[in-house]
């Protein structure tokens, strides 16, 4: 186990309140976006065969103190975040 939490098989289950982002590419030059956001909920799922996670995304940056936007709940297989230190 480390600071992050329990590991399988190169998968890691992320806390819920880890501070995690999402890297996409959207247009066809292939430049990168980031999404920031809070893990909610993550568990393991066995159809898959790893961590599956329901985050709450902020867009490009984490509000300070009560966000003016609700922010929207998507979900994301854990190896497809990266964990904010």
């Amino acid at each position: 186990m480390n600071v992050l939490g329990e590991t399988m098989g190169g998968d890691i289950y992320l806390a819920p309140g880890t501070r995690v982002r999402l890297d996409s590419l959207v247009n066809d030059e292939g430049a990168v976006t980031t999404e920031l956001g809070v893990v909610v909920h993550c568990w393991r799922d066995d159809e898959i065969g790893m961590f599956d996670c329901y985050v709450a995304f902020f867009g490009a940056s984490f509000p300070q103190g009560k966000p003016e936007e609700k922010p929207y709940v998507l979900r994301y297989a854990a190896t497809s975040l990266r964990v904010i230190a």
